[in-house]
């Protein structure tokens, strides 16, 4: 009872001063913040919330996922399907068709449009899991105990939509609660085990990193990528996309890491490292599994980086949504249609059927061929992200004829094919001459939002 009288005098305190023009107290601000950008945030009615994520069936071979991406199993497979020194003499061919476009000043692969994206990578390039910006412990924060003053207390519903107005704050476009589920965690990060322990901090040592058990909830984030640059795909201009993405997503977890830390609570931040990402963005009702088993999210279709804090500062968790993706899917395949490698699956429903080490066996889903895909990457000298930009649910996500659209695909999959004519004849997907990005004035920002 207390606790509710507290929350409407804070309302009231804002509507208040709202209407008197007057500055917000600290505590106001953050309460108005928590009804704009949290749980109050407002999505499509067309969002439905359901028990479980709707692509999430799993059988007795779902297990703790290895964590060896394509990045890690590429050079073995690359030189068992090539033969001996395949792998670094792939890397040499790589490596000269980038200095020939460099000095043929190919759009899209000139030296600064190379050196745009390597310049968006710096962050992300820069730190490693358990060190520096993403420290499991606190890198700069002054604690409760050190300002003697007590922990931060508050309802669960409270507490997360704190939480999320901090997130939104600090760059995140979605963000949702889900609770730990040990399953999605890696078994290793960087050749060390990873391991929950009955501990009150988390360490990372030179045998393993130890996650506290206490840790039950999880900050699922969503960071949005511009969709001018992922018009360029695939270039060197368009992996600029991905790398602010990922750069912007080791900021926005390092920052609210540190605010929970702030309010007297553990909190771990991680972007593609130590557990796997889509799975608790799902929990957490940012969007659904497509055929590129990839997530989409009702704002920004498939066109986001995910990123995640572990933390034991109680909450209270959203639940899974319903937006009608898989049922889309099974009828649209632009992506596989589009994707260079044909990496991606034509088949017409979900399976089991896994493709490889890199795919965590267990679950059912649409898997790709991430050999076949990172293939193409050293093939064409860059990331590729062809199936993000031509996804149907990517482009302009907040014109009101799309919502309509995807309001009605939602309720009515029989239009889904209707979606999808209406995407191919706007031509949305229509790569864009790079050189124009450069002397648009000023070049433009995200139109994501």
């Amino acid at each position: 009872m207390q606790a509710q009288d507290n929350q409407i005098r804070s309302r009231s305190a804002v509507e208040a001063a709202a209407r008197a023009g007057a500055p917000l107290s600290g505590a106001a601000f953050i309460a108005k913040r928590a009804r704009v950008s949290g749980r109050m945030y407002k999505r499509g009615w067309w969002v439905k919330s359901v028990a479980g994520p709707t692509l999430a069936e799993k059988n007795a071979d779902f297990q703790r996922f290895s964590g060896d991406d394509m990045f890690a199993l590429y050079p073995r497979l690359k030189t068992a399907h090539d033969g001996e020194g395949s792998f670094e003499a792939g890397l040499a061919a790589t490596q000269e068709r980038t200095v020939q476009r460099i000095r043929q000043d190919v759009p899209g692969f000139s030296l600064r449009d190379l050196q745009l994206g390597e310049g968006a990578w710096t962050l992300m390039r820069s730190t490693r899991p358990g060190e520096g910006l993403l420290s499991w412990t606190r890198v700069t924060v002054r604690t409760p105990a050190e300002l003697g003053v007590e922990p931060y207390a508050a309802p669960p519903q409270q507490a997360a939509d704190t939480v999320k107005a901090a997130a939104r704050l600090y760059g995140a476009a979605l963000a949702g609660i889900a609770p730990m589920d040990e399953s999605y965690v890696n078994l290793r990060e960087q050749g060390r085990p990873i391991v929950f322990e009955d501990v009150d901090v988390p360490g990372v040592t030179e045998e393993k990193f130890a996650i506290p058990r206490k840790m039950k909830w999880v900050v699922a984030l969503a960071i949005p990528m511009d969709l001018e640059l992922l018009a360029q795909a695939p270039s060197a201009v368009a992996d600029t996309a991905s790398g602010l993405g990922y750069s912007h997503s080791a900021f926005v977890v390092a920052s609210l890491a540190e605010f929970i830390r702030g309010l007297g609570y553990q909190a771990i931040p991680s972007v593609n490292d130590t557990a796997q990402s889509v799975p608790f963005a799902m929990d957490a009702g940012l969007g659904e599994l497509s055929r590129m088993n990839k997530l989409v999210t009702p704002e920004f279709g498939p066109a986001v980086r995910l990123c995640k804090v572990f933390t034991d500062l109680p909450m209270s968790c959203d639940q899974p949504v319903d937006f009608g993706v898989v049922e889309f899917c099974k009828r649209c395949k632009k992506c596989a249609e589009a994707c260079p490698p044909a990496a991606l699956s034509f088949d017409a429903e979900p399976s089991f059927k896994i493709l490889g080490d890199w795919n965590n066996p267990g679950h059912k889903a649409w898997f790709e061929d991430s050999y076949r895909c990172f293939a193409y990457w050293q093939a064409s000298g860059t990331a590729c992200a062809v199936c993000l930009a031509v996804c149907p649910f990517t482009k302009a996500a907040h014109a009101w004829v799309r919502q309509v659209v995807k309001a009605t695909v939602s309720l009515t999959p029989a239009t889904d094919g209707l979606f999808r004519a209406i995407d191919d004849a706007a031509e949305c997907e229509t790569r864009r001459d790079p050189e124009r990005w450069w002397i648009e004035d000023p070049p433009p920002a995200s139109r994501q939002a």
